[in-house]
């Protein structure tokens, strides 16, 4: 790593925690290092302690699948959106 680089790896204690939720605590030199780091101050967690809850996606989209999904890629060049599905059905036709 060179040393002019700024570490901007969000570190943080995981104060408690069980299978769904998470609670984390951030110190005061947490946020200074990650203000020093050049982390915009709004998207820091503020100085305390954060509940979270883990695997949230999956209970509100019980029937999600990844197989559904079209996915697309625009080219800076070609405004048009091209499809991968698309483009993988047609290399395995």
């Amino acid at each position: 790593m060179k040393k002019d680089k700024k570490d901007a790896t969000f570190r943080f204690g995981i104060v408690e925690e069980d299978d769904k939720n998470v609670t984390i605590e951030v110190t005061e030199e947490d946020y200074r290092r990650q203000l020093a780091a050049g982390v915009p101050e709004n998207e820091i967690l503020l100085v305390g302690f954060h509940k979270a809850r883990r695997g949230g996606f999956r209970e509100r989209h019980p029937n999600f699948s990844l197989e559904n999904v079209e996915i697309r890629i625009t080219n800076s060049k070609q405004d048009a959106p091209q499809s991968v599905k698309k483009d993988k059905e047609k290399k395995a036709a």
